[in-house]
């Protein structure tokens, strides 16, 4: 073995001692920031969409991870609460609330969360929706209108001219097309989970009903008008007018799927229905789209519907969240969010001017002045949805009693 000297070993540990040193002062590199969203599902597109973006953002952005989780609408408003619950608050929301968070302190606002830039290019009105207390806490992802879709060749057959403009002329409408096609139920009534209170605010609007009163800032839940528009609704069900077990047909995969099938004649549609039906089974479906039958005296009202994109507090990332929004909110990354929708009317001008070029976006942007919106700015809002929603299974047995149990609960949140 050859022998090493004194002063090599010394030498060595001296340069061991060095690189060590020099180790140990490199500077660590930074840990990624890692952001959560937790976006809606309004098609199956959306993950595509979402996984393209979060890519190209991720590359332009060094230093900030991207964490998606894309959740059912009849499932995402359970899933925030649970995380937020639980201590595994999202950086990110895009769903339809936001002023019972906001009025819990949880969330960003507006101008925390987007650049001014992006903030001026939103609709107007659409920002005015998203204020708590004349401050906004949400930024509009888009909004839709509703409208009553038909099937064309099935109201032709039966003999009916036109669409129905009033509840009378509904009845009569059902009447000659169940005598006419005895298979097919005149009108889709989802009153399932997934949007059952845009069911009640829509034929309760109808009837001249309105959710909530700004004068006296109280919830007019249970009044004459909405129980005339439930007791209607009863009676379409008792005359074998509307699919079996309305309280368990939620709008997409019950009423849309048999509109797609021609098993329904008429039904609640949205902006995007069209664009469902081409690619869920319905693309021969001929249909038309009218204004909602009414009662008489009453006139014909529209619900419109906003969305939102929400920043919380709790994890401190507001910076990295402005970052992902801004990005989203570029133009064409923005139109492309539109398109995985499924066809929408836009929340910013510059891609409103677009639409309202559409030949089936553009009707709907004229219906808003008709429209009839939920009372999202309030703060109970949330609570008082969740009363309705799981009271309409039950209130086309006792229209009476459903509406003193939604009232009563949507006064206790509002107090």
């Amino acid at each position: 073995m050859r022998k090493i000297s004194t002063r090599r070993v010394a030498a060595i540990a001296a340069l061991g001692l060095a690189t060590s040193l020099a180790v140990t002062a490199a500077p660590a590199q930074a840990a990624d920031t890692h952001i959560k969203l937790v976006m809606a599902s309004y098609t199956d597109a959306m993950t595509p969409y979402y996984t393209d973006l979060i890519k190209r953002f991720e590359a332009a952005n060094a230093g900030i991870k991207v964490d998606l989780d894309v959740v059912a609408w009849p499932e995402i408003g359970t899933k925030v609460k649970t995380l937020i619950a639980s201590g595994q608050s999202p950086d990110i929301v895009n769903n339809d609330e936001f002023s019972g968070e906001a009025a819990a302190g949880l969330l960003y606002k507006a101008t925390d969360i987007v650049s001014a830039a992006t903030l001026a290019d939103i609709i107007p009105a659409f920002m005015t929706n998203s204020e708590y207390k004349g401050v906004a806490y949400a930024v509009p992802d888009l909004a839709s209108a509703r409208a009553f879709f038909y099937n064309k060749d099935i109201l032709k057959g039966a003999g009916v001219a036109t669409p129905p403009a009033t509840w009378d002329d509904l009845l009569a409408a059902s009447k000659k097309i169940k005598a006419k096609y005895p298979t097919v139920y005149p009108l889709g009534l989802p009153l399932g989970v997934e949007e059952a209170q845009a069911e009640f605010t829509v034929w309760g609007g109808g009837n001249g009903a309105r959710l909530y009163d700004t004068k006296t800032n109280k919830y007019t839940i249970n009044t004459p008008q909405y129980l005339g528009a439930l007791n209607f609704l009863r009676k379409m069900v008792g005359l074998k007018y509307t699919q079996p077990n309305p309280g368990t047909c939620n709008r997409t995969d019950c009423a849309w799927t048999l509109f797609a099938k021609g098993k329904i004649a008429m039904v609640d549609g949205g902006v995007f229905l069209p664009d469902w039906l081409s690619k869920n089974g319905g693309a021969a479906i001929k249909w038309g789209a009218a204004p909602f039958p009414h009662n008489t005296g009453q006139s014909d009202v529209t619900l419109g519907v906003q969305d939102y994109f929400k920043g919380y507090k709790a994890n401190g990332h507001s910076a990295e969240i402005k970052k992902f929004l801004d990005f989203l909110f570029v133009a064409e990354n923005y139109q492309g969010f539109l398109k995985a929708a499924g066809g929408f009317i836009p929340a910013t001008k510059s891609a409103g001017a677009i639409a309202a070029k559409d030949p089936i976006i553009g009707p709907y942007i004229d219906l808003l002045p008709k429209a009839i919106f939920y009372p999202g700015t309030i703060g109970s809002w949330s609570t008082c949805k969740s009363a309705i929603i799981p009271s309409m299974a039950n209130a086309m047995s006792n229209p009476t009693k459903a509406l003193q149990d939604i009232q009563k609960k949507c006064d206790k949140a509002n107090a």
